[in-house]
């Protein structure tokens, strides 16, 4: 099973819109995307044990769904998310793929 995982640096200056991600921009990667994308998790940084600021302002996940759907919603769609990222933050993400080496 492949991941994706988009980090968004909790630089100085940072915005990040946590309900127009929810209410827009998820909604439209899972219209696009539709099965081949199994599901996503939007995650909120918190404070480390030392009280200082978390490294990441957003942490999102994309399960992969089927693989081969996924692909051509990329190649098709791509740019059209890229286009609504400044609708809800003003840094850029960091993307990583991953396969799932360990899940339970």
């Amino acid at each position: 099973m492949r991941c994706i995982t988009v980090l968004y640096p909790n630089t100085e200056g940072v915005r990040f819109d946590f309900d127009y991600y929810k209410r827009n921009h998820a909604t439209l990667i899972m219209r696009l995307y539709g099965r081949g994308i199994a599901k996503y998790e939007l995650r909120k940084g918190l404070s480390g044990p030392d009280g200082g600021k978390p490294p990441y302002v957003a942490t999102v996940n994309f399960w992969i769904g089927d693989e081969r759907a996924f692909e051509e919603a990329q190649a098709k769609h791509a740019q059209t998310l890229i286009a609504d990222v400044p609708n809800f933050t003003n840094v850029q993400p960091t993307i990583q793929f991953d396969e799932v080496a360990d899940q339970q």
